[in-house]
Formats: C-alpha cells, sequence, structure tokens
C-alpha cells in the first residue's frame, strides 16, 4: 500500500475516532450538567475567568509519528494535531529520547465550577495508542497541569526470552 494511501486511511481513522470521543464526551457532559442544574442552584464557586489546561505528553521519539491531543471539559473539546516533523521532533535529546509536547487548551466564556471534571488524551496515529487521564477543577486560581507519559514498551531480556519459547 502507498505511503500516501496509509497517511490518507491513518487520517479517516483519526476523524472517525474523534467524532465519536467529541459525541460521547458531548452527550456525557450533557446529562450530567442538566442532572447537576435540575439538583442543585448556582453554587458561589463558580468561576467565570478563562479556564486553561497545560498539557504536556512526555516520552516520545524519532519513531513517535503524529500525535493529536484532545482537552475537554463541560462537553467542549480541544483538539491540536502535532505533526512529528514540524513539533516535538527538536526537543529530542541526541540518543534520540525525550521529546516533549507542550499544549495550553484555552476556554474562554465558560464557566467552570470547583471540582468540575476536565480529560486529557494523546493519540499516537502510528499505532491508534491512546492514552487519557481525567483531573478536576481546583479551587485556585490558576491552570490546570495534567503530564501524560506516552509508553513505547519494549520487552526486555527476560520478556523476549519467554515470549521466544
Amino acid at each position: 500500500m502507498p505511503l500516501e494511501t496509509k497517511r490518507k486511511q491513518q487520517r479517516f481513522n483519526l476523524a472517525f475516532l474523534l467524532l465519536g470521543f467529541i459525541t460521547t464526551t458531548t452527550v456525557f457532559n450533557t446529562i450530567s450538567s442538566t442532572l447537576a442544574q435540575t439538583t442543585t442552584a448556582k453554587e458561589p464557586s463558580e468561576r467565570k475567568d478563562i479556564f486553561k489546561v497545560l498539557m504536556t505528553v512526555q516520552g516520545l521519539d524519532r519513531n513517535s509519528g503524529d500525535i493529536v491531543t484532545i482537552v475537554s471539559v463541560n462537553g467542549e473539546p480541544r483538539v491540536k494535531l502535532f505533526d512529528d516533523n514540524k513539533t516535538y521532533i527538536r526537543s529530542i535529546n541526541a540518543d534520540g529520547t525525550g521529546g516533549i509536547i507542550e499544549y495550553a487548551a484555552t476556554f474562554p466564556n465558560m464557566t467552570v465550577n470547583v471540582d468540575d471534571e476536565y480529560k486529557v488524551c494523546a493519540l499516537a496515529l502510528k499505532d491508534s495508542n491512546l492514552i487519557c487521564q481525567t483531573g478536576n477543577n481546583s479551587p485556585a486560581l490558576r491552570p490546570e497541569v495534567i503530564d501524560l507519559y506516552l509508553q513505547q514498551e519494549k520487552p526486555t531480556t527476560s520478556q523476549a526470552a519467554i515470549l521466544a519459547k
């Protein structure tokens, strides 16, 4: 299969995965916020400032490929594609490890209450490896910070010997 066809297939698969993720997140958050609104009144802990999540994806190397980052809060996603050739390749050490992506997702004009849940994900397009983590909005007036680690598992000598049997 030519490289261009593989790229098109990867982008189609990515679009399909993102659509499913966004749809699921939106439905879940709509139901949650509707239930919350019917059972509680507005609390004084509401925040009207710009909600921001600082996300890092670490553990990238020269073979990681393109990475898609997703941050979602209250049913609103922010998605960004990081092209390996243009973005994080400069942060890789001489030994080929240590690549890092930094992404600041902002949600202006959105009320985010203390303890509201947000979710961050990183999707490696090369192998469809999806890593997600959730957090809760803290009462501190600062950005939320989440670090994800892309694990490129390589079998140890003992694991390789077991697998060879």
